[in-house]
């Protein structure tokens, strides 16, 4: 019975792997395009049934979010959507990277790994303070109705898709029992010394557009959602179906 709940669930449900409601409500404003409206979107936290944190083991962030996608398809039998983002500092090899969330241990706060950064980039100046936001989305398909008709806006069915490697952006390939594919997308700026801006969160403060003359916590969430790491990889797959 509990099976066939699952898959009843799949055969009508998008699930966005996340627990928290204000990225799920993110994500569900970019995917307009995508979703279709019949289709009941759910959190982590609002779906039927428990549903355990995935372990982000991985060393890239392709890594992390096909590992949530996957597991998170898997465990719900629904299309699952993941995402693992960060902060990459050339002066820094790129890190915080896969690890900006943990840069100053597993249970830091935002200003504690704020203040390890700006310690870290202390004497260096542009153009050595050149960053980005990078985030990968990950979208992982069981076999349902939902993934059928998502499969279908590309002219395929499931059994079309070839087993292969998740290493191409942009590839539907078949891993296990689900389809998946994923996009990347960057916001590029630089890191400032002194934090400016209300809104935001993690590094946002420190992080300066030269476009916008402003930092990521001086946008608004509006002009947030048009230029952010999510919103250009979310609108890459949406586009892609």
């Amino acid at each position: 019975m509990g099976v066939n709940m699952k898959q009843n669930l799949g055969d009508s449900s998008f699930l966005i792997a996340t627990g928290n409601p204000g990225k799920r409500r993110e994500f569900e404003g970019l995917l307009k395009p995508l979703l279709d409206p019949v289709w009941t979107v759910f959190d982590r936290q609002s779906f039927p049934h428990p549903l355990e944190e995935v372990d982000e083991t991985g060393e890239t962030f392709r890594e992390n979010a096909v590992k949530k996608a996957v597991e998170t398809a898997l465990a719900s039998r629904c299309c699952a959507l993941a995402d693992d983002s960060g902060l990459e500092v050339d002066a820094l090899g790129g890190a915080p990277g896969v690890r900006s969330a943990r840069f100053a241990g597993e249970s830091a706060t935002d200003q504690e790994n704020n203040r390890l950064l700006i310690q870290r980039l202390e004497g260096r100046v542009h153009p050595n303070r050149r960053a980005r936001f990078v985030a990968v989305v990950c979208l992982a398909m069981p076999d349902n109705a939902v993934a059928r008709a998502l499969l279908a806006r590309r002219g395929l069915t499931f059994e079309q898709v070839s087993p292969a490697a998740p290493r191409a952006e942009g590839q539907l390939v078949r891993v296990g029992d689900v389809v998946l594919v994923w996009f990347r997308g960057t916001l590029e700026g630089r890191i400032v010394d002194e934090p400016v801006g209300e809104y935001g969160f993690g590094y946002d403060p420190h992080f300066f557009l030269p476009e916008q003359g402003k930092t990521s916590a001086e946008l608004s969430r509006e002009e947030k959602n048009r230029i952010s790491h999510r919103a250009v990889a979310t609108r890459k797959l949406s586009s892609f179906f």
